[in-house]
């Protein structure tokens, strides 16, 4: 399968903060209107990310962040009167990242062409696409604060990060997941159940539900999902934090104050009761609902009576991006 489309949002990343912010100031923003600032903004010298889908918004009940330990910090279960994200900024020094080198193949082992990639900090973004062969050589022409390199356009592809570290890296094998086709995703409703795959999300009547506009047409706005394979995703997935099931989910961005709960079939057929840990993965530079690269646990579950599905018990979905399961 080809990526045939634009990337996701800003050329696949998010737009210099003085382009967003005149975007932002349009009477009413449009993609057209986007454009026409990025042709007056060209001179602009700063690059910081702002995720125009959540700018404003926020996410009911903050499970609060945490590593690879699972244990939570700064949350007290109760839930915030408005949605305001928590943000999860970290000052950091920038990174000399040096020639970055993957390849990019499907399932089966075909080389998959023409698939976006980013190297983003949370300051600028270098992007690019794999070759012909699936081939990734790129060089970030500066230091990147907390740099990832991310592949996948979050339309046709899943977008997965993966945390880069100083000098020359090869990361071997990546594996491209694609989505469902839009016609197969689930509508979103005003309230109730929007399942896809072995996922299904728990809307509440009262629950806001935001999406990114500017990444994805209306059309596009339906729940698909498509399972990521733990080993041959270990470095998105970080062996660190133990995962045992991942899925990537889409529309990427959109978020939902309360958190919406999620069911998904137990695929490792796990007993009855067995407690569960789920995170997201933060793949929007504006750090917002996620920290950037990393994971952040936003809710906990159990199996369900009959082990047929795992339910989340505790806090819930704030943010649509990976996910990733672990027992506790």
């Amino acid at each position: 399968m080809l990526p045939k489309r634009r990337p996701r949002g800003w050329i696949g990343g998010r737009p210099p903060r003085c382009v967003t912010l005149a975007y932002m100031s349009l009477p009413r923003p449009s993609v057209l209107g986007a454009w026409l600032w990025i042709a007056l903004t060209q001179g602009c010298s700063s690059s910081t990310p702002l995720d125009v889908a959540s700018a404003g918004t926020g996410g009911g009940s903050v499970v609060g962040m945490a590593g690879a330990d699972g244990e939570l910090a700064g949350s007290d279960g109760s839930s915030p009167s408005s949605c305001k994200p928590p943000g999860y900024h970290v000052d950091a020094e920038p990174t000399a990242v040096g020639e970055i080198q993957a390849t990019i193949q499907d399932a089966s082992g075909v080389a998959v062409p023409m698939l976006p990639i980013q190297v983003c900090g949370t300051d600028q973004c270098t992007f690019g696409s794999s070759n012909a062969t699936g081939k990734v050589d790129i060089i970030p022409k500066t230091k990147l604060i907390l740099p990832a390199f991310k592949y996948g356009d979050g339309l046709d592809f899943a977008e997965l990060a993966i945390q880069l570290v100083k000098g020359k890296q090869d990361l071997g094998t990546l594996v491209a997941l694609p989505f469902p086709a839009f016609t197969e995703g689930g509508k979103f409703p005003e309230s109730g159940r929007v399942t896809n795959g072995d996922l299904t999300l728990s809307i509440e009547a009262t629950t806001t539900v935001q999406f990114d506009r500017l990444s994805y047409a209306d059309s596009e706005l339906v729940f698909r999902t498509v399972s990521i394979p733990i080993d041959e995703s270990q470095k998105a997935l970080d062996p660190s934090f133990g995962f045992e099931l991942a899925y990537a989910a889409a529309p990427l961005g959109t978020t939902f104050c309360p958190p919406a709960q999620l069911s998904l079939k137990n695929r490792l057929k796990w007993p009855a009761g067995t407690a569960v840990e789920l995170f997201v993965q933060g793949v929007n530079a504006d750090e917002a609902w996620a920290p950037y690269g990393t994971w952040i646990k936003v809710a906990e579950g159990s199996v369900s009576r009959d082990g047929s599905v795992i339910d989340t018990t505790s806090g819930g979905i704030t943010v649509l991006s990976s996910i990733a399961v672990r027992r506790k």
